[in-house]
């Protein structure tokens, strides 16, 4: 091979591989919901509310990994995958993927069965940092978690 040839190559190699590295060192911002832990305190349904105990609160749990989120529904556990817009003065969408979660039976009052079910449909989310609440709206409810 020829000095030019070889010049060129290594030149070009070279370029190749620092684009590589600067695509690889450019990462978005994590979510802001990504790596946070949360607990059910309140369910908002047609007017009325229900302030779940703390000990039932501590109960039902959401955490948020990179794409998963996992559940304590109650005496059961579940996950699923999320998704959601990066919020805009603290609100934003969200979605979940259908849940699979253990089927023991949990005595009443429990929610597990119900965040199992109504998480998949989902709509949007408000984050508020300052009170430390994550409101997740489906639809037929407002289930309000507070940071945990």
């Amino acid at each position: 091979m020829n000095t030019n040839h070889s010049r060129a190559l290594g030149a070009l190699l070279a370029a190749g591989a620092a684009l590589a590295l600067s695509a690889c060192s450019t990462s978005s911002m994590p979510h802001p919901l990504e790596g946070t832990s949360w607990r059910l305190v309140d369910v908002e349904t047609s007017g009325t509310s229900t302030t779940l105990t703390d000990e039932l609160s501590a109960r039902h749990t959401i955490t948020f990994e990179e794409d998963r989120a996992f559940m304590r529904l109650d005496c059961n556990r579940g996950n699923g995958n999320w998704s959601a817009a990066m919020p805009r003065d603290g609100n934003g969408t969200i979605s979940f993927g259908p849940v699979a979660a253990t089927r023991a039976y949990c005595p009443p009052p429990s929610f597990g069965e119900v965040l199992a079910s109504e998480l998949p449909k989902a709509t949007g989310f408000t984050l508020k940092p300052d009170e430390e609440r994550l409101l997740i709206r489906s639809e037929g409810a407002v289930y309000v978690f507070a940071r945990d």
